[in-house]
């Protein structure tokens, strides 16, 4: 009798997965190449479905809700990458004196229309993807201005993940989305003029929230975090707290864009790029002060002195010389240094470089109107004494002349 019971049991799941299936594939528009491929993406959806369960039932009092979503399909090898953000120079640590508790509670970049849309699954160019997003996201709070700028361009150009930040700066920063066409494939830099650019990096110290508190009311931030959790992929609503979580496993890569707290609970609100189907239009809200999910360890702010590519010719010798000090130049191709008539050491110029360039400039100036001056002083000069010496001359002769007259 038991036997019969479980068996029933059993049919109605299978009965009820089925129609969950059947209903998944309506709600998406789900179509598969080949009978063998629906077969294999029903079999990742059941599982996904009963890991989401499990966890429901483990944790009933998770502070985010969890729901099927058009990624239930899908292995989470295929949404996730590793990318490794590595700077060749010490980045600068910014040193502030700001305290946190002066900072506004919440803060939300959506709402200065400085945030691009959310891009669909972005995969393997999850890096060239956030990558721009941090440049035109700086460019528009500069300018109150928001330019969709070109991931394509980033990801032909740009081939190794862990250096795509310092590619963009030695390619003169970003191009417009619609200026560099989306199916180009092959790396042709010169085929758009960048709009914008950046000059420093600064990478936190791992696990400085507060920092990133300071650093975030001036830019967005590029932060990695574990996004392998069955409650990350199926996340709705809410804020993601999980206890499964990784602080030290790091696969995707996902832009900060603000910060609050509900509840209670204080919060990081991040932009994913799995698109705007998935979570909470595209967003999710993440546990803050616990480094959850590892969202504290690697943390990237690109900023900028310069809101455009102007080249300061002026001061471009003191800028090279002190940003070769400090930054090795990576590899790229010199048609784009020569069409951009700068180096990327140019590019990454400091505040000490402007300074120091500023400082030269004007004491050379002031040197050369010192130099002036004097030689100005010194031919009136010599005129007067040249004037006195003939007069000198003049009056002797007439002298000499009466004398040779009278005798």
């Amino acid at each position: 009798m038991k036997l019969v019971v479980l068996l029933v049991l059993f049919g109605v799941v299978a009965c009820d997965l089925s129609l969950e299936w059947d209903k998944f594939k309506r709600d998406y528009n789900k179509n598969y190449a080949s009978a063998a491929e629906e077969i294999e993406r029903k079999e990742i959806f059941i599982e996904n479905i009963n890991r989401m369960r499990d966890y429901q039932q483990t944790y009933p009092d998770a502070s985010f809700t969890m729901a099927i979503n058009y990624l239930a399909d899908r292995r989470i090898q295929e949404l996730v990458s590793r990318p490794k953000i590595h700077i060749e120079s010490r980045p600068t640590i910014r040193q502030s004196s700001v305290e946190t508790k002066n900072l506004p509670e919440s803060l939300d970049w959506r709402d200065k229309g400085v945030i691009g849309p959310v891009s669909e699954l972005a995969g393997e160019i999850v890096t060239a993807v956030v990558s721009t997003e941090l440049v035109e996201s700086l460019h528009a709070i500069h300018t109150n201005n928001f330019i969709e700028g070109s991931i394509q361009r980033v990801f032909d150009c740009c081939p190794q993940p862990a250096d795509t930040l310092v590619c963009i700066q030695n390619m003169s920063g970003i191009c417009r989305k619609n200026d560099y066409p989306v199916a180009l494939g092959t790396c042709e830099p010169n085929k758009c003029t960048p709009f914008t650019t950046f000059n420093k990096i600064n990478r936190l110290t791992p696990g400085d929230e507060d920092t990133m508190l300071i650093w975030i009311q001036d830019s967005t931030l590029w932060a990695e975090i574990d996004a392998t959790g069955v409650g990350f992929i199926s996340y709705t609503s809410g804020i993601y707290d999980d206890p499964t979580c990784s602080q030290t496993q790091i696969d995707q890569a996902v832009q900060i864009v603000g910060y609050g707290i509900e509840g209670g609970r204080p919060y990081w609100l991040c932009k994913n790029n799995w698109g705007a189907n998935w979570g909470d239009q595209g967003y999710f809200r993440i546990a803050r002060g616990k480094n959850m999910c590892a969202i504290a360890t690697v943390v990237i702010q690109v900023a900028s002195t310069e809101t455009t590519t102007t080249t300061h010719y002026t001061s471009s010798t003191t800028q090279l010389s002190t940003s070769s000090a400090t930054q090795p130049s990576t590899s790229t191709s010199s048609a784009t240094q020569s069409s951009t008539g700068t180096s990327s050491a140019t590019q990454i110029s400091t505040s000490t470089a402007t300074q120091s360039s500023t400082s030269t400039a004007t004491q050379s100036s002031t040197s050369s109107t010192t130099q002036s001056s004097t030689s100005t002083s010194s031919a009136t000069q010599l005129y007067t004494i040249s004037s006195i010496h003939l007069m000198v001359i003049f009056v002797m002769v007439t002298i000499a002349q009466t004398i040779l007259i009278y005798n």
